[in-house]
């Protein structure tokens, strides 16, 4: 099956990355001209080292990544020996990390949500933003840029959408009127697992998005695009960029730490709470095609949410009994 394009770019970096760990341990990059040069089983060893080294010695996601992708090029480009092979794989599986579920990171973060003034406070950050801009006396061109940050974070506050396609929503082709009401809609071939992104939006969201696109978002503009977050020559705003002010307004505003990504895990975990054990919901909504992927990452993120209301159950039934 043919790699999607942000695949290839990956793969394109984990190359690079491991020429370069040759060039730090000694090797000539004259000597580096083809793949056959580079993943000899000795340079294979070479690169790996280096990338311990980097971490004093201790291996992470990244390094197993790298170590199975060059094996994987031996194995099916260079057409490496049995041997070569069988050494590359042993030591790729020293270097693998299994990782189940969510990172010890994300889980950290998510912890503040466990408390329901911190949701709510996050969920009520699009409306406060939205009145302190029009309130403000910056000039209209750096109201625009907050206008434009707040947009972002009020659609990754009701539709879990990765930053990819957050940042390439266009407004006639992913934002439709049906019968009054504002639907976010993405085609499967944009979506990075095939699952078709169809939400509607509830209506103080719509009413946001309106603000913005009537009174702000013409600022942005210099010159025609149909891009909801429009960068300097009309072409979708930098993923990294628009990335960096989420993750930076958020924090200002909150304390809080919460990247793009992060929002996704918020909305299943707020879910959860309310809906105990409910993983196919949550595996629909953020378009895993394996209800098994769902439970591994969120299996007892609700555990004390179901605790109390395994608690409020039982009293119930015994309140029940008495009567």
């Amino acid at each position: 099956r043919p790699l999607r394009a942000a695949s290839l770019k990956t793969r394109e970096y984990q190359l690079r990355v491991a020429v370069s760990a040759l060039i730090i341990s000694g090797v000539d990059a004259s000597e580096l001209v083809s793949l056959s040069q580079v993943l000899t089983i000795e340079r294979f060893k070479r690169i790996l080292q280096v990338l311990l080294d980097r971490r004093e010695g201790k291996t992470s996601t990244q390094v197993g990544q790298i170590a199975g992708f060059l094996t994987s090029v031996a194995r099916h480009w260079l057409k490496a020996d049995d041997a070569t092979l069988a050494q590359m794989r042993k030591l790729t599986a020293r270097v693998s990390v299994n990782q189940k579920g969510m990172t010890a990171k994300n889980r950290e973060r998510l912890r503040p949500f466990n408390d329901d003034t911190t949701v709510d406070r996050l969920q009520r950050l699009p409306d406060e933003l939205r009145r302190l801009i029009d309130r403000g006396k910056q000039v209209p061109a750096r109201k625009a840029v907050e206008a434009q940050k707040v947009a972002a974070i009020a659609i990754l506050l009701v539709v879990p959408l990765r930053l990819k396609n957050l940042v390439n929503l266009d407004i006639e082709r992913h934002l439709i009127e049906r019968d009054g009401r504002l639907y976010l809609v993405v085609p499967e071939q944009e979506v990075k697992n095939a699952q078709l992104i169809d939400f509607e939006l509830p209506a103080d969201t719509a009413d946001l998005l309106a603000w913005y696109v009537r009174e702000y978002r013409p600022l942005l503009l210099r010159a025609p695009s149909t891009a909801l977050f429009p960068g300097p020559a009309g072409e979708p705003k930098s993923a990294q960029t628009l990335a960096g002010q989420i993750i930076k307004t958020v924090f200002k505003r909150t304390g809080l730490t919460v990247n793009a990504h992060l929002f996704r895990h918020i909305a299943a975990k707020i879910y959860l709470d309310r809906n105990p054990g409910d993983y196919v919901t949550v595996q629909r909504v953020l378009g895993h095609k394996s209800l098994n992927t769902t439970t591994t990452i969120y299996t007892g993120m609700e555990t004390r949410a179901a605790g109390r209301h395994f608690v409020d159950v039982v009293r119930g039934r015994q309140s029940g009994s008495r009567s």
